[in-house]
């Protein structure tokens, strides 16, 4: 099964999740076109704020490669209208909306950007990994969009042919985005790597400091890191402690996964810090890694 979480991509659950009525797998392409902001954490603060009932799935700034997601893959998410009674949101096994930080002809750093296309496009090879990875094809079934205008596809075209799709071209939508976008599949095809395994046993004696993790043996370093890469991702520890030693930031941050309804809503002495098989498992679920026991 792909993740429905996109690997590296900071998570904002919005919560809203609505089920997808099934199809061919698609992705639409978005520009925030703000002319008052054009920064990512304004239009984060926007999508898990007053703007949650227009979220897409993510939130991607092509200057800084920065990804947020607001949607698990298999919900619908809220950046389309509907066309009639085709719910376009819920089109396809997967419709994956994805908002680029950007304004036609905005300023960065004294240089001016006419498109997206003119953007460095920083993680947008890793978000094509994702959106292969879950069945969304190479392909423009209404061709790539080259400007900043209406250029509809059919609604049989939209129900029938996966892929990507501009704003533009979405049935009963009026907006003119993303207008000119980068070769989305100059990037050759990636497989998805063999997620990489924790063993329960390691982290805990880490985490108890137990020899030899006690000694910094090089195996529990690297599954602790991915024990803490991944409580970054959740917003519980800071990066300056994503270090492979499960110390005492590692230990809190754990604790209040623990006791969060997503790492299992533990209370008292069951939210101790140190790993157990479900709430570390239910973290590895989130994060692509698996763990051993």
């Amino acid at each position: 099964m792909p993740d429905l979480w996109m690997p590296g991509a900071t998570r904002h659950a919005v919560g809203n999740t609505g089920a997808m009525n099934g199809g061919p797998a698609r992705a639409v392409w978005h520009i925030t076109s703000n002319a008052k902001d054009w920064t990512f954490k304004n239009e984060l603060g926007y999508f898990t704020g007053g703007g949650a009932d227009v979220a897409p799935h993510l939130l991607w700034e092509p200057f800084t490669g920065e990804v947020a997601q607001f949607f698990p893959a298999d919900s619908r998410s809220l950046s389309l209208q509907n066309a009639g009674t085709l719910k376009t949101n819920r089109t396809g096994k997967y419709c994956i909306q994805i908002e680029t930080v950007f304004t036609e002809g905005e300023t960065v750093n004294g240089k001016r950007y006419a498109t997206v296309r003119d953007t460095p496009c920083k993680g947008l090879d890793q978000i094509m990994v994702w959106l292969r990875s879950l069945g969304v094809v190479d392909a423009w079934p209404g061709g790539a969009p080259t400007g900043f205008a209406r250029d509809t596809v059919s609604a049989d075209t939209w129900l029938k042919l996966g892929g990507h799709y501009g704003h533009n071209q979405v049935p009963g939508n009026s907006h003119v985005d993303p207008g000119p976008m980068p070769d989305l599949f100059a990037a050759p095809v990636v497989q998805p790597a063999t997620k990489p395994k924790v063993s329960l046993a390691h982290v805990v004696a880490a985490a108890r400091k137990d020899p030899p993790a006690a000694d910094g043996h090089t195996t529990f370093k690297a599954e602790v890191l991915l024990v803490e890469k991944a409580l970054k991702a959740e917003g519980l520890l800071a990066a300056d402690y994503i270090d492979g030693s499960y110390g005492t930031k590692t230990l809190a941050a754990y604790a209040r996964w623990q006791r969060s309804p997503a790492g299992g809503g533990y209370t008292g002495a069951d939210a101790d810090g140190i790993p157990g098989t479900k709430s570390l498992k239910l973290l590895a679920a989130r994060h692509g890694f698996t763990v051993t026991t």
